[in-house]
């Protein structure tokens, strides 16, 4: 990152990270709790990670505009207002959103790493391997904790009745 943008972000970087720390420390009292709680604050995390990310790396290119960063904090607000309110009502919904976020995050880092020209780059082994282990291996364990949770509902339906 580039100093003059360090100075001028230093006051957001503090408040984002007193938030971070304020929400490890919720997450840690909701997963003593309730286990579901914690994977609904995650999901509204990864969305407020995602929106910002993409906010401060097209501000630090020089990608876009005053008002087209307006444009993008304002939506983004909205967007992470209204995950925050789907964390309470509907985690359905709040999930559908975490996907659209995190498919739109992957587009823009994929198109980020084109444009830096990694394609042109060797790449090492073992980075490819422990980037595989850490996209792969969660997707695992969500896929049969997934087949897990609707095999015991579809079993106890079926011989409840």
């Amino acid at each position: 990152m580039r100093p003059d943008l360090i100075l001028k972000n230093r006051k957001l970087n503090h408040i984002i990270g007193v938030i971070g720390i304020s929400l490890s420390i919720v997450v840690i009292f909701l997963a003593l709790k309730n286990v579901s709680w914690v994977y609904r604050l995650v999901a509204v995390c990864a969305i407020i990670y995602y929106l910002i990310d993409i906010e401060q790396k097209l501000e630090e290119d020089h990608a876009i505009t005053k008002t087209g960063r307006n444009i993008i904090v304002v939506s983004g607000s909205f967007y992470i207002g209204f995950s925050i309110i789907c964390a309470f009502i509907n985690i359905d919904l709040l999930l559908r959103l975490a996907g659209i976020t995190g498919s739109g995050y992957l587009g823009f880092k994929t198109y980020q790493m084109i444009r830096e020209g990694i394609l042109n780059k060797k790449l090492k082994l073992a980075d490819s391997l422990v980037a595989t282990f850490l996209g792969v291996f969660p997707a695992i364990l969500l896929i049969i904790y997934a087949f897990y949770c609707f095999f015991d509902n579809f079993i106890s339906i079926n011989f409840a009745v």
